[in-house]
């Protein structure tokens, strides 16, 4: 049951706490891989803080599928989705030099695997609930013992 409850709780933190990734343009370009489905979609959403041009690439197997640059104001954003082809997906995000922002990747997928884990982590919870649950139904033998400190055992 706590290997149930322990991977519903860890999921749930790795899959849903997503914070932006701060970076600035001086850092050079902010970038990540994934292993990607056929159908899977990636959105990428970048802020910035001062009015700059913002380059979003997104390549899948080595081949460029999608560039853009786009100029963005002050606190201003801009976002672009993806849906997959399955394969390696890498993507890049450059700010100008100088220029504080704020990227934000969200991957999801097409085929419900994020929700593997919790199906799962439910499993193994019910299984050991159910476990526990007959454990203390059963009647429990009491056992009766003498015990006899040795010296008296050799005595008698």
């Amino acid at each position: 049951m706590l290997i149930g409850v322990t991977l519903i709780i860890g999921t749930l933190f790795i899959q849903e706490w997503d914070q932006p990734t701060k970076m600035n343009g001086s850092e050079g370009p902010l970038q990540g891989t994934s292993q990607t489905f056929d159908g899977d979609s990636i959105t990428i959403r970048a802020v910035v803080e001062n009015a700059s041009e913002v380059r979003i690439q997104i390549f899948e197997d080595g081949e460029k599928v999608e560039d853009i640059r786009e100029s963005v104001v002050d606190d201003g954003d801009v976002e672009k989705s993806y849906d997959s082809n399955g394969g390696e997906l890498e993507w890049i995000v450059t700010l100008e030099e100088g220029v504080n922002g704020e990227v934000d990747v969200d991957l999801s997928r097409a085929y419900g695997l994020n929700f593997l884990p919790y199906v799962l982590g439910f499993a193994f919870a019910g299984y050991g609930f159910s476990r526990r649950m007959n454990e203390s139904v059963e009647t429990e033998e009491i056992l009766d013992a003498i015990i006899e400190v040795e010296d008296e055992a050799k005595e008698g």
